[in-house]
C-alpha cells in the first residue's frame, strides 16, 4: 500500500511539475534605434535602419524561450518615401544577419529568410525561421533582449523626407500578421528529446511596440501671423534644433493647390535651447495659407502648417508712401494704396519742375501696389513724384513726394 501510494504521489509530482513548466514563454517585440544613415553608395541619407530586439518576459515560469521562426509585418508611413520608391530589399542589401555573436546563428542557418515590401499597403514584411532546435537558440531574458535584425531599406529619392517613419506592427489581422513560434518541450515521455514548433499568439502578454522613431529636427513651439495693412508678418519659436539649415517660407492662395517660395530664414544648426525667427512681406489684398519647410544640412525635410488663414484687405483710403530707400542709387521703390478702382499716372520732375520721368500711366484695381524706379539715367539731385488717381464719382487723389538720388 505505501509503494502504491508513493507511486501515486511521484505521478502526481511529475504532472504538476509538466503542468508548470507547460506555461508558454511570453515576449516583447520592440523596434528601436531608428534612424536615417547615409547611402555608402550614392553618399546621399537614402537609408532607414532600424532594429527589431525580442525580449523573454517570463523566464521564472515558463518553458525555455528557444526561437523557433518569427514573421514580422511593420507599417511605415507612405511620406517618408519622399516621392520615391523603396528598393534593394534583399537579403545581401536589408537584412544583415540575425546578431553578429558568435553564439548566435548567422544567415546560414535559417531554413527561410525573405524580406519584402508591399508598395500597395506600405507594409514590411519578412520571415526567418531555425533549420533545427539542436541550435538551443534561447532569446534573452535580459533588457533589452535579442536584437534580430538591423533592417536598411532604401529609397531612389535624393533623402527620405524628415517626418516619422510611423512604424506600427501589424496585429489582429487575417493573414500576414505578425507572430512567433518557440522550440516546446516534448511531453512524450518515450521520446524526451523530441521538441516541435509551437506558435505564440498575439495575447494580452505580449507586446509589440516600437520605441522610438528618430527625432524630428526641430521641435516647433509657437507658429503665428499678425497682418498691418498689407504687411504680414510670421513669428515662429523652436524648443530646440536637430542639424537644422533653415526654414522656407511657402505660401499659397487659398482655394489654390500650388504653393510658391516666399523667403528663406536660416536655422541655428543643432541647439537644446529655444530660438525665436520671423519672417515678413507685403502682399496684394487676398487669402493665404503659409507653411514652413524647415530642412536639415542632409537635405531631409519636414513641414510646419499655419493653422489660420491670413487675410489681407482693401485699403481704407489713397496713400502714396516715401520711396525706400532714399537717399537711392540707383533704383528706390515707392508703395501706393487704392481704396477703389482708379486711373492712375506718377509722374517725376526734377527740383525746377520740368517733368523728367514716366513711372506709370494706366487704370489699377483697388489694392497695394509697389513701383521699382531705376535712375541710372538722371544725375544727382532731388526730385518730386506726383501721384494723380481718378476713381469713380469723386474719389480723386493727388500727392507729391521728394525723393534724393545721390550717384
Amino acid at each position: 500500500m505505501t509503494k502504491l501510494y508513493s507511486f501515486f504521489f511521484l505521478i502526481i509530482t511529475l504532472l504538476s511539475f509538466n503542468q508548470v513548466r507547460a506555461i508558454v514563454p511570453t515576449f516583447d517585440l520592440i523596434i528601436r534605434n531608428v534612424s536615417v544613415v547615409s547611402d555608402p553608395v550614392t553618399g546621399a541619407d537614402s537609408l532607414l535602419t532600424f532594429d527589431v530586439y525580442i525580449l523573454w518576459t517570463n523566464p521564472a515560469v515558463s518553458d525555455p524561450f528557444e526561437f523557433c521562426y518569427h514573421d514580422g509585418n511593420v507599417f511605415i508611413n507612405h511620406d517618408v518615401f519622399n516621392g520615391g520608391v523603396v528598393y534593394g530589399l534583399n537579403n545581401a542589401g536589408s537584412l544583415n544577419k540575425i546578431l553578429s555573436s558568435s553564439d548566435i546563428p548567422t544567415v546560414n542557418d535559417l531554413s527561410t529568410n525573405t524580406i519584402a515590401f508591399d508598395a500597395s499597403r506600405d507594409l514590411i514584411q519578412w520571415h526567418c525561421g531555425l533549420r533545427s532546435p539542436a541550435l538551443n537558440y534561447i532569446i534573452s531574458s535580459t533588457s533589452p533582449g535579442t536584437k534580430f535584425f538591423t533592417f536598411k531599406l532604401r529609397t531612389n529619392a535624393h533623402s527620405w523626407s524628415a517626418v516619422y517613419p510611423g512604424l506600427q506592427f501589424k496585429l489582429n489581422h487575417p493573414g500576414n500578421q505578425t507572430n512567433m513560434g518557440y522550440f516546446a518541450p516534448s511531453t512524450d515521455p518515450k521520446d524526451p528529446d523530441h521538441q516541435f514548433g509551437m506558435g505564440l499568439t498575439d495575447t494580452i502578454a505580449n507586446h509589440f511596440t516600437v520605441e522610438s522613431d528618430f527625432p524630428l529636427p526641430v521641435e516647433l513651439a509657437n507658429f503665428s501671423s499678425s497682418v498691418n495693412r498689407n504687411m504680414v508678418t510670421l513669428n515662429w519659436s523652436t524648443i530646440s534644433e536637430s542639424n537644422n539649415a533653415g526654414f522656407d517660407i511657402e505660401k499659397r492662395s487659398v482655394g489654390l493647390n500650388e504653393w510658391t517660395k516666399a523667403g528663406h530664414v536660416n536655422g541655428s544648426g543643432t541647439i537644446s535651447e529655444s530660438r525665436s525667427y520671423s519672417f515678413s512681406e507685403k502682399l496684394n489684398s487676398g487669402r493665404y495659407n503659409y507653411r514652413l519647410k524647415q530642412i536639415d544640412f542632409n537635405g531631409n525635410f519636414e513641414y510646419f502648417n499655419l493653422q489660420n488663414e491670413v487675410e489681407v484687405g482693401l485699403p481704407s483710403a489713397y496713400s502714396i508712401f516715401q520711396n525706400y530707400p532714399n537717399t537711392f542709387n540707383p533704383t528706390t521703390n515707392i508703395d501706393y494704396e487704392l481704396p477703389y478702382d482708379s486711373k492712375v499716372s506718377i509722374l517725376l520732375y526734377d527740383i525746377s519742375g520740368r517733368q523728367v520721368g514716366n513711372l506709370l500711366n494706366e487704370t489699377k484695381l483697388s489694392g497695394y501696389y509697389t513701383i521699382k524706379f531705376d535712375g541710372s539715367t538722371l544725375s544727382s539731385g532731388i526730385y518730386f513724384y506726383t501721384i494723380n488717381a481718378q476713381g469713380a464719382g469723386n474719389n480723386n487723389f493727388i500727392s507729391t513726394k521728394r525723393m534724393m538720388l545721390l550717384k
